[in-house]
């Protein structure tokens, strides 16, 4: 959709989301049923790298974030999954840190009505430097909410894993694992490698 018409279309698009999550929270048990909003579209807005047909880009970006949580009913887990793209395994930018992210979750929460169970932050797999991570330093986690970094690269699997969650625990005191952007677009072969290396790295580097 060509940018002029972004603006026509939103409330639209949105009103058409919102009613799929209305008949999935209205079939599927709340207890049984997890919503994550995927934001990937917002986060190359915020980082300049593909433009809003809104104004003031960050302060709309959360607005429209806001909405979008607390739209989700209070007892279903809500997770946010800050992501940079995933086009044949490779972001649209590469994360200069957790920086921006930290940023994204933090103005979130402070204006969120009901629980963020979880946000998803993307490791690339050379950063398991200390730059990467001290923007963690800032992160306001509400008490509901676990951090997961997406830390877990089969490409160098156990020690790879090892160093960027070295790093990490500088800088967060509790954290999940999993890979930088799921488990989408991936070879279904490779899924049950990739759990069991997921399950090694919890085992192994967490307990």
């Amino acid at each position: 959709v060509v940018l002029e018409n972004h603006g026509a279309l939103e409330p639209e698009y949105r009103r058409a989301l919102f009613a799929d999550l209305g008949r999935i929270s209205a079939t599927v048990p709340h207890r049984e049923l997890t919503i994550q909003w995927d934001v990937s579209t917002e986060m190359a807005q915020w980082e300049g790298v593909r433009e809003a047909h809104f104004e003031n880009v960050h302060d709309g970006i959360i607005d429209r974030l806001v909405v979008h949580c607390d739209q989700v009913p209070a007892p279903v887990e809500l997770g946010v999954h800050l992501c940079y793209g995933n086009f044949n395994l490779r972001h649209w930018r590469e994360p200069e840190s957790l920086a921006n992210t930290v940023a994204v979750y933090n103005r979130l929460a402070a204006r969120v009505a009901r629980p963020i169970h979880y946000v998803h932050m993307p490791v690339p797999i050379g950063r398991g430097d200390d730059a990467y991570f001290a923007p963690l330093d800032g992160l306001e986690l509400r008490p509901e909410t676990t951090l997961y970094l997406g830390l877990v690269h089969e490409k160098d699997g156990i020690d790879g894993a090892r160093r960027r969650i070295a790093a990490a625990k500088k800088h967060a005191a509790r954290f999940g694992i999993a890979t930088e952007c799921g488990f989408g677009e991936r070879p279904a072969e490779i899924v049950p490698d990739l759990l069991r290396l997921h399950a090694q790295v919890a085992e192994d580097v967490l307990a």
